[in-house]
């Protein structure tokens, strides 16, 4: 009796393993054919049917979830395989981390993905070179904010230097159109002048007179004024001395 149950139970057992071994072979043919969505399937029918799921099929699926677009399936299943115990598929889940990371502009954790593969397995060249690329990137960017920094703090002072340049020259037009408007001021007097005198000029002209012959006519009535009055203050003094007494 107990040899047939042990029987039974290497059928069942050997049964088991053989649809394992035909769904793992089905897996990995769909995979090379990129045929991503059947590779997934007979991954997840692995895990869930079977209980069967291994390092190497948390990879696989992984991989077929990343090519596949989703993502956040992709990272569940990388970190399900960084916790193997074999280093080289432990530090090709961690790479993979890194790389999404990376893309997605997360750069201080792609640094630390990338440093915990190479320390899973040191003979991970691309893990190696992603990291020093990655920690360049990261450099640079610290290189950029400075410059940006500096580049602030010399608009600022520019801005500072433009605003004071500024009012020192409003204060210099300031003093400039007040000189200009008194040289204005002292043209236009002069033209008025002048004008003046040129107006005297054609009322003389009208007349025929010169204006040498003006001045002198202006000179005579000047003369004859200044005679009268003399001839006023003689006069004036015959009548203060006809008041006198005679002795």
């Amino acid at each position: 009796m107990i040899i047939i149950i042990n029987i039974i139970l290497s059928l069942i057992l050997s049964d088991r393993i053989d649809q394992i071994n035909k769904l793992t072979k089905e897996a990995e043919e769909a995979f090379k054919n990129e045929d991503f969505t059947e590779t997934i399937e007979k991954y997840e029918l692995l895990i869930d049917s079977f209980d069967f799921s291994n390092e190497q099929v948390y990879l696989n699926l992984a991989h077929s979830h990343l090519l596949s677009k989703d993502t956040l399936k992709a990272i569940e299943n990388y970190n399900y395989a960084s916790l193997a115990d074999k280093s080289e598929i432990k530090s090709i889940a961690l790479q993979q981390l890194g790389n999404i990371s990376e893309k997605n502009n997360k750069l201080e954790d792609a640094l630390n993905f990338y440093k915990a593969s190479i320390i899973a397995d040191s003979k991970n060249n691309d893990s190696k070179y992603n990291y020093e690329l990655v920690k360049k990137k990261l450099n640079n960017k610290k290189d950029q904010k400075q410059n940006n920094k500096n580049n602030q703090s010399q608009n600022e002072k520019n801005k500072d230097n433009s605003e004071s340049k500024k009012n020192d020259n409003k204060g210099q037009d300031d003093k400039n159109n007040k000189k200009d408007k008194e040289e204005k001021k002292s043209e236009n007097k002069e033209n008025s002048s002048k004008s003046n005198e040129e107006s005297v000029e054609e009322k003389l002209k009208k007349i025929n007179m010169s204006k040498k012959k003006a001045e002198m006519i202006l000179d005579a009535l000047n003369n004859n004024e200044f005679q009268y009055i003399q001839q006023l203050k003689r006069k004036s003094k015959k009548k203060l001395d006809k008041n006198k007494p005679d002795w």
